[in-house]
């Protein structure tokens, strides 16, 4: 299963293999995002020194001054890369935890591992990637010709030819090679997130063994809800890039840090439900379990009763001191215990805990955009406050 959520087999593996980037040793993932930044961003600092629109004397118009760009291309591309090694492993091992946790199973791990296979075989499609390249190219399209109406964003990859406003060099590459690839990583990662959500609901629809009583109170599903942090990566790269778009129009005068509160909170919100929504496949199953554990649990609970009630029954002259060594209080107590963790059963398998890591990572990158109009004291004092 280690392999479930790489690109091998795909259009974009065989061509990083034929290139001598595939693999996944840190040392190939460094040297693929030299590459992209070789074909991404470096064509674009060497068009505007020639073009110079590298630096035009004012950060408005300016290509090294672009949040966006320099946000998308040095910070949110090579995580998108690197992020590869690091998370696909440990979907994977949140999927074997399933099996080695007894949850699927032995008769359903065959139907558990077809799964996997089949709704992975998506990513590894070549004609998935020459549909997702189809996108890009046509989402850049679309984004260019909504920014024309926004001069200075779009100044230093354009020029005027004959009183009309045209690509110059730099404008040309970024539409051609450098924007479609960086939108290319970032819906393969989306693909992913896609396909995890279908395979978690068609796991959601196997008959799992879950417990009511299980100390993590979502019957044994708990290791899901610490499966959510491993995508915080994922969630600063693409904060990475907002952020940087809404410090554009802030630098550009387009707009106030007031007037983004509310799409900096939406965002956020967006996010969260981005990365739980595939956990949320089990809820109907939790409440299943709950329902009926809840029933097995009082029948055994009044049977429990019904023998301590005969030891209780003695009259006051037939207690003794052995009664004192007996163990049956402790074992109601521990029934007791259980009953009430099967009660305070809970129907979505993660906690606000869970997603802290996530908003964090997710959060980050707006500070910057705060600080271009409030003075970091204030907004660490800000937070300060909130916490206390």
């Amino acid at each position: 299963m280690n392999n479930d959520f790489l690109f091998e087999g795909s259009l974009y593996g065989k061509v990083l293999n034929k290139i001598g980037f595939g693999g996944q040793t840190m040392k190939i993932q460094v040297a693929r995002v030299l590459f992209f930044l070789a074909i991404c961003w470096v064509p674009l600092v060497v068009l505007t020194l020639l073009e110079h629109s590298f630096w035009t004397g004012s950060a408005k118009n300016s290509f090294i001054t672009n949040f966006d760009t320099q946000a998308r291309f040095l910070i949110s591309m090579p995580i998108l890369i690197l992020a590869e090694r690091i998370i696909s492993p440990k979907l994977a091992l949140t999927l074997n935890q399933f099996i080695s946790s007894g949850i699927v199973p032995k008769e359903e791990v065959s139907s558990f591992r077809k799964i996997i296979e089949t709704k992975t075989a998506f990513l590894r499609s070549v004609k998935t990637d020459l549909v997702l390249l189809l996108i890009c190219y046509v989402q850049v399209i679309i984004v260019i010709f909504w920014e024309r109406d926004y001069t200075s964003m779009l100044s230093w990859q354009t020029h005027t030819v004959d009183g009309a406003t045209r690509l110059n060099m730099a404008g040309i590459w970024n539409a051609a090679i450098s924007r479609p690839l960086m939108v290319f990583l970032f819906y393969r990662w989306l693909l992913r997130i896609i396909v995890w959500s279908l395979i978690l609901r068609k796991i959601s629809s196997l008959n799992l063994d879950l417990f009511a009583i299980h100390p993590d109170q979502v019957g044994g599903l708990g290791f899901l809800g610490y499966s959510i942090r491993n995508f915080s990566p994922i969630a600063f790269a693409i904060s990475a890039t907002v952020a940087g778009n809404m410090a554009d129009f802030i630098n550009s005068g387009g707009t106030h840090l007031a007037n983004l509160r509310m799409p900096t909170g939406g965002y956020l919100i967006f996010i969260v439900v981005l990365f739980t929504l595939p956990l949320m496949s089990f809820s109907a199953k939790l409440m299943d379990t709950r329902e009926k554990n809840i029933l097995e649990i009082y029948n055994y609970a009044n049977g429990m009763y019904r023998e301590l009630r005969k030891k209780l029954s003695k009259g006051y002259e037939n207690v003794n001191a052995d009664d004192l060594r007996q163990q049956d209080f402790s074992t109601i107590a521990d029934m007791n215990d259980s009953v009430k963790g099967a009660l305070s059963m809970k129907f979505f398998p993660f906690t606000i805990r869970d997603l802290i890591p996530l908003l964090v990572s997710a959060a980050i990158p707006f500070l910057f955009v705060a600080m271009m109009e409030v003075p970091l004291s204030e907004i660490l004092k800000k937070l300060l406050s909130l916490v206390a």
